[in-house]
């Protein structure tokens, strides 16, 4: 059975989607199978990150109205990590959608991949609740500045109220810089995970290519300061006891 994982953001642009992305990559190339929900109505990325937007013929949204079945909606991005994507039209009232949305399709699926993501749109509102719903565990991504690390907390604090325990989340601090800490331009990792109320899962350094990577298709080496931090943080997913390496990043 799968391994169910969400991930938040409190707020938008810290790299959530890219940052699933790349762990999705790593976790396929370890040999696990691996299934991506984009579950950001309206506003995926995953797609795009991929470079599969022209593959897209069905969402889970066609999957929860019986449209297609689960198999029929997959994109397969490699031989072990799969895409389901979201819609890119909703329904005027989403609130009319089951919150167990994600958890129906799980349910239908978890037993074909190791890891199960649903990478939830940024924010708190109902989205939110459809991930916890589906999932166990929830990885908090966030830049260290004070207001990502807000809605981080927020995002946590929301997280426990749909019924996601505290045990279960963990912090993923992205595009961290040491020598911007140093000088105190950004919060140290230590005010990052004591602001946020969430243990530290791990630190993915900030690395210039990685936000043109879908558009110029050149990504970091795999003895790059990122892509190592990137395994790391696969090993602590998978429960290994794997050092942070604070020494490697830039």
């Amino acid at each position: 059975m799968s391994e169910t994982i969400m991930i938040a953001s409190g707020k938008g642009g810290v790299g959530k989607s890219t940052a699933a992305a790349f762990l999705g990559k790593a976790l396929g190339k370890k040999n696990k199978r691996v299934l991506l929900i984009d579950g950001d109505t309206g506003l995926g990325a995953l797609d795009i990150i991929f470079g599969v937007a022209d593959k897209v013929m069905n969402t889970w949204l066609d999957i929860e109205l019986s449209n297609c079945s689960p198999e029929q909606a997959f994109i397969r991005i490699s031989e072990k990590l799969f895409l389901l994507p979201s819609p890119k039209f909703f329904p005027e009232n989403p609130e009319n959608v089951d919150e167990n949305v994600f958890n129906n399709i799980i349910r239908q699926c978890k037993n074909n991949f190791d890891y199960i993501f649903v990478d939830a749109s940024a924010g708190i509102e109902s989205n939110l609740k459809w991930a916890v719903k589906g999932c166990e565990k929830g990885i908090f991504v966030a830049t260290a500045d004070e207001i990502s690390v807000r809605g981080a907390a927020a995002a946590g604090d929301k997280a426990q109220e749909y019924g996601m325990k505290r045990e279960n989340m963990r912090l993923l601090i992205n595009r961290f810089s040491k020598k911007a800490a140093v000088k105190s331009r950004i919060l140290s990792i230590d005010g990052v995970i004591d602001k946020s109320g969430v243990m530290l899962l791990g630190i993915l350094p900030e690395d210039k290519k990685i936000p043109f990577s879908s558009v110029t298709n050149v990504f970091p080496g795999k003895k790059s300061p990122f892509m190592k931090a990137v395994s790391r943080v696969c090993g602590r997913i998978e429960g290994e006891n794997v050092p942070l390496k604070l020494n490697e990043l830039k």
